[in-house]
């Protein structure tokens, strides 16, 4: 398995290309960066031909950024740390710059805003570090210990300003991911969730059968009636603690709207479905009766086997069986095929 190494919710071809976009920004303001400063620096012939492969380097690698799709995970991260060894270097190229420690910033705020910790402090390591390594080779008139501090305070700051702010993002996403898929009050899959899961549970079962169970409570009107709205909450609650303390691995348990829920069966043919329904009954005739509330529900199955099945209209002919059900006297199953 592929070590991805971003952590935000948006690591997508779309996040990807914004990291390339990112570096390919960086290493550009580099290369303009050193070629103003040759233009203004009287330096000896030497040491500008040095600075001329610096920015025919730096150049080459954003448009290599900017041009490389197809770049691995590990190209990505690396950038990450290269970009701040970048800074430094064009920070010796170009002794000003070493006095800028807001340029250093850069590297840290994606590194924060992209990277998990590990890799966050890892480029942090890198810029904190190279900067103090190149510090005795600038002519300043400033102490060099307060510009390195100034550059391990701020960037450091930056960093976990980014790192804080992801984390928080990641958090809300994954409420509203949770929200949009998950039935507020019982937990299970929403009728969206199930369906996707459906579809691909046919998907999946190519040369296995499988089932679909659809039920609901007999009579449920009469018992937000009699009780309230609260009855009915407590009822729903029941059913679903019932049916979940019987899903196997790879079964789903979705609420498809009001008190009517359904369950995929994963390799279950007929039999199978018909057993798992009358035990599923039964239970939740005992467990309503315990708590006070009694009721009964009827169930309605189909079965499925081959993929290309449509999600939708297994539910169609499972909810068919559950109204002959419902026809027959409740508190029974019925199937359809």
């Amino acid at each position: 398995m592929s070590p991805y190494p971003f952590t935000s919710p948006f690591a997508s071809l779309q996040t990807r290309r914004l990291i390339r976009q990112m570096h390919a920004g960086i290493y550009g303001a580099a290369a303009v960066t050193l070629a103003l400063a040759l233009l203004t620096d009287g330096d000896p012939a030497d040491e500008r031909y040095f600075t001329f492969g610096a920015i025919a380097f730096t150049a080459a690698v954003a448009a290599l950024m900017l041009l490389w799709r197809e770049a691995s995970d590990v190209v990505l991260l690396a950038a990450f740390p290269v970009a701040g060894l970048t800074v430094t270097a064009v920070a010796l190229l170009d002794p000003p710059l070493a006095l800028t420690p807001m340029f250093y910033a850069l590297p840290l705020l994606m590194a924060g805003s992209f990277l998990r910790r590990r890799e966050a402090l890892l480029t942090y390591l890198v810029v904190v570090g190279s900067f103090g390594a190149i510090l005795p080779a600038v002519e300043t008139d400033a102490p060099r210990t307060i510009l390195w501090l100034t550059v391990a305070i701020v960037g450091g700051g930056v960093l976990l300003c980014a790192v804080a702010l992801k984390e928080r993002v990641e958090t809300l996403l994954g409420q509203l991911e949770t929200l949009a898929r998950e039935d507020p009050l019982t937990g299970t899959f929403n009728r969206r969730a199930f369906v996707e899961h459906l579809d691909a549970e046919t998907a999946a079962r190519a040369t296995r059968c499988s089932s679909v169970v659809v039920f609901d409570i007999d009579d449920f009107k009469a018992i937000n009636d009699r009780g309230g709205h609260a009855a009915g909450d407590e009822a729903l609650r029941i059913l679903t603690s019932t049916v979940t303390d019987r899903l196997r691995r790879g079964d789903a348990l979705g609420r498809l709207g009001g008190d009517e829920f359904a369950v995929t069966l994963a390799g279950a043919d007929t039999d199978d479905a018909l057993a798992y329904a009358e035990d599923v009954r039964t239970r939740v005739a005992t467990a309503s009766s315990a708590a006070g509330l009694p009721f009964t529900i009827s169930l309605g199955i189909t079965t499925f086997d081959g993929s290309g099945h449509d999600a939708e209209a297994l539910l169609a002919l499972a909810d068919r069986a559950l109204y002959a059900a419902k026809d027959g006297g409740r508190n029974t199953i019925r199937t359809a095929r």
